[in-house]
């Protein structure tokens, strides 16, 4: 439970990456520079299933400036061609200190903090003094606490004062497995799964009421439901426990319903709408769905009206990679792009930066209906002509999907790939530590928490596995 404190590390800061430029008089943000960083320092914390972003040498991309470190990463380059030189020039300053925080570069790399900004520091925990505490044990990993939070944020009821009583007479061990056992009986507790598990997919489905079910919009009796985001809370909520592969999330060729009892159950096929409603079913054929990203809530809510769905692949890749591009994280510039090619304009210089990695993506999405105000049935429909008829450029640019520099023939590949991926593993463990612990991961928890994530294949992608493991770390357990 103890974590290797030699190099203490903190996740990544917001910003575009190493896009460092040569001495040429047009220099300019790099978009390869991100891919290009996590390749020589790939152990780094910020390229752990993620990447890094343009603030590490930037202070901004439009108009190019420089921190402290991407000033000193542009002069090691001494005007040398960037892609085939930037390791060397890294390398070059790793032992100088560019911000000068009494850290060298290659320290703060190991550590996470920013080694072009004097501000971006972090302090380790301090040493307990002073008289004991009577309840826990201060500074390490307490059983008596770590049993207390999961009863708290896992059953949603501390523990009686008999039963914590009983547990504080076990012997170490007895502690440990007590935990454990706590921890299986409250993951198939009532509140785990519809309260807590719930709340973490609000982000995820982003549901609004007055497009639901429980709509109170009707004309002429005829209640306006579009779609049915409870189709998307219970395929989450059924993943996500039971011990079941996580990455059905975003795999699952299914849909989950609840019988008689109010247990789960797969519905396999398509779904009608509701009697008297425009939407509310899954009418898509189970042949082109990608779990949470194909329901009928999902496309309906982040297509909309729009030929590119570039809100639906923004959406994927920071909901389930962690990669918000908005904020240049995940950059992976795809050679061509962007073609623009229902000319939007986002070939501009400030634009093509985020989307060379965000329209390759939005393509596969492209045959799935959001909204066609002629044809309401149609919305989370596939439709093979959709392209065609919407984007006039499809047919003649012959857009490739890409995820995650794999290239790809749909979205349902496409999913799978993401669902494959580190950044998923990461993500998904990273909503788990957030909720269990209450904070980001901190330098000296990183190492469990890595171990923790990349454990995932051996587990079987299982969340209840997880989550086994994430109770046993410092991080959850030191008081």
């Amino acid at each position: 439970m103890k974590s290797r404190y030699g190099i203490p590390r903190l996740l990544a800061l917001v910003g575009c990456g190493v896009a460092v430029a040569s001495f040429a008089p047009e220099s300019r943000a790099r978009p390869t520079g991100p891919r290009a960083f996590c390749e020589v320092y790939a152990d780094a914390p910020e390229c752990m299933g993620r990447s890094i972003t343009c603030n590490k040498c930037h202070v901004s991309t439009q108009p190019v400036s420089w921190n402290a470190y991407g000033g000193a990463v542009l002069g090691a380059l001494q005007g040398a061609a960037f892609d085939d030189n930037l390791a060397s020039a890294l390398a070059a300053i790793e032992d100088d200190d560019s911000d000068g925080d009494g850290l060298s570069n290659r320290e703060e790399i190991d550590l996470g903090t920013d080694p072009g900004d004097p501000l971006s520091q972090w302090m380790p925990r301090p040493t307990p003094e002073g008289a004991d505490n009577p309840s826990y044990a201060i500074g390490e990993y307490d059983p008596r606490y770590a049993y207390k939070r999961v009863r708290l944020l896992f059953c949603g009821t501390s523990p009686s004062y008999d039963e914590a009583k009983e547990f504080a007479a076990l012997a170490g061990a007895a502690q440990i497995e007590a935990i454990h056992d706590a921890l299986a009986e409250c993951l198939e507790s009532d509140f785990w799964i519809d309260e807590a598990l719930a709340s973490l997919a609000h982000p995820k489905i982003r549901p609004v009421k007055a497009f639901g079910v429980d709509t109170d919009v009707s004309i002429n009796g005829y209640k306006i439901t579009l779609s049915d985001y409870n189709w998307d809370y219970r395929l989450w909520q059924y993943v996500l426990s039971g011990d079941r592969d996580a990455r059905e999330l975003l795999t699952a060729q299914y849909h989950v319903g609840l019988d008689d009892a109010g247990n789960f159950h797969k519905v396999e096929g398509t779904i009608a709408n509701p009697s008297g409603a425009f939407g509310g079913g899954q009418l898509l054929a189970p042949e082109h769905r990608a779990g949470m990203l194909t329901t009928q809530w999902n496309l309906f809510i982040n297509i909309m009206f729009a030929a590119v769905p570039r809100v639906a692949a923004g959406h994927a890749y920071r909901e389930y990679l962690g990669l918000d591009l908005s904020q240049n994280e995940g950059i992976r510039p795809v050679e061509g792009e962007p073609l623009d090619i229902d000319d939007k304009g986002v070939a501009a210089q400030a634009c093509a930066q985020c989307h060379s990695t965000l329209d390759p993506l939005s393509y596969a999405f492209s045959y799935y209906e959001g909204i066609d105000l002629k044809n309401l049935n149609r919305t989370g429909q596939y439709r093979a002509t959709r392209p065609s008829e919407r984007i006039p450029g499809w047919d003649a640019a012959e857009p490739e999907f890409v995820v995650l520099d794999r290239q790809v023939d749909s979205l349902v590949e496409l999913a799978a790939v993401m669902s494959q991926s580190r950044e998923f593993q990461r993500n998904l463990a990273h909503v788990f530590f957030v909720y269990a612990v209450g904070h980001e991961p901190r330098p000296d928890e990183l190492d469990e928490f890595d171990a923790v994530w990349t454990a995932m294949p051996t587990d079987g992608y299982s969340a209840n596995r997880l989550l086994h493991r994430l109770v046993d770390t410092d991080a959850f357990g030191i008081p």
